[in-house]
């Protein structure tokens, strides 16, 4: 790892995975305020959710596209559009809880524990008009079975920072299950702790177990609406690191996933396990050519390590977070390689890596290799 990497400063504590975790007392009435931020920040955006502890769609409070924003580029060449939704987009919110992991407050102590629970977000595909955010629909039972994407967001940065591309992956035909971890955000009980990263690969397992309980309940609305065979795991910044080590790090790997895609990410030291021991799934790496919080050379380390079938885009000028949380030739990029290759991986469509070549060598926005 890189010694001037700020937002790695808090994981090279090296506290070891099973470690009791630090938080209040007052946990349980804190993550109900936390979800109530994170909503409102993605209400900003035209959304709104509550948590909620049952499978029971909540709604969102007004519709918006995704698709219609003018690009911003400063290529010569044309940027190709995203492609083409085929779903409109709905989403709920529910409490995610972990029997046997716990949450202590304050840092380093065991007094409060409460059980390690956080909310999350799902995002699905609905009945409504392709490309538009839609008021509590009901999923789209025609399209279905839909793969699952499981997504981790980055240190400080909110689910609802990254709807963008959330509600796009949701509308080419994936549900996305993204869990917002406890102990990243600003208004964590006690500050925000970086270190609990150790513990999110388990956040984001448990996002998977969720869900496909979820498939097997009747009464659930995601009853049967899961390809339980086709699962991907996806991340930014801390969250891309989680998805690592779930796809490739004997501490954390979980054999369900199919396909990982890292976004900014790294392999963290930090973890007990070693990566890429034995082969994993095939992996999508995206980095920003002048990202300075995850440099480049931390995922060209995670490329070469990883054996094919390997992908590496590289997004031309970009720092840490362009192409993942605005709308821009970057992200249009993002969503177009990601959406093929997770076509091609998920949905076995066989045309999809001959679109994410085209999609991913546009000059002066990306390159694919």
């Amino acid at each position: 790892m890189q010694p001037n990497r700020p937002r790695h400063h808090a994981r090279r504590s090296g506290l070891p995975l099973g470690s009791t975790l630090v938080m209040g007392a007052i946990m349980l009435a804190l993550l109900t305020l936390a979800g109530y931020i994170v909503l409102k920040a993605h209400a900003s955006s035209g959304q709104s959710t509550g948590i909620v502890s049952t499978p029971t769609i909540v709604p969102i409070t007004s519709a918006t596209t995704t698709t219609t924003a003018a690009p911003v580029t400063t290529t010569t060449e044309a940027i190709p559009e995203p492609t083409s939704p085929k779903y409109a987009v709905s989403s709920a919110s529910f409490t995610l809880s972990e029997p046997g992991k716990y949450l202590c407050a304050p840092h380093g102590t065991a007094a409060g524990c409460v059980v390690r629970s956080m909310p999350l977000y799902i995002f699905y595909p609905a009945a409504g008009r392709p490309g538009e955010v839609v008021n509590g629909s009901t999923p789209d039972r025609k399209g279905g079975p839909f793969p699952l994407v499981v997504f981790g967001g980055g240190y400080l940065e909110p689910v609802s920072g990254y709807s963008l591309i959330l509600d796009y992956w949701a509308s080419r035909g994936y549900i996305v299950a993204a869990p917002q971890f406890p102990l990243s955000q600003t208004n964590s009980v006690g500050g925000p702790w970086e270190a609990d990263i150790l513990n999110q690969p388990g956040d984001l397992s448990a996002a998977i177990t969720y869900m496909l309980n979820q498939n097997q309940i009747r009464t659930s609305v995601f009853y049967g609406l899961i390809k339980s065979q086709a699962i991907a795991v996806a991340g930014q910044s801390d969250g891309a690191d989680d998805a690592l080590a779930l796809g490739y790090n004997t501490c954390c790997r979980d054999t369900r996933v199919s396909a990982v895609i890292s976004l900014s990410g790294a392999e963290l030291s930090s973890y007990p396990g070693k990566y890429f021991v034995s082969k994993g799934s095939p992996l999508l790496v995206v980095q920003g050519s002048e990202d300075q919080i995850n440099l480049p050379s931390d995922s060209q380390t995670v490329f070469e390590a990883a054996g094919p079938p390997k992908y590496y885009l590289t997004l031309i000028g970009a720092d840490h977070l362009d192409g993942y949380v605005k709308v821009d030739a970057y992200s249009q990029a993002v969503q177009n390689v990601t959406g093929s290759f997770l076509d091609y991986y998920l949905k076995g469509e066989t045309g999809a890596l001959k679109t994410m070549s085209a999609d991913g060598n546009v000059a002066g926005v990306d390159s694919l290799s």
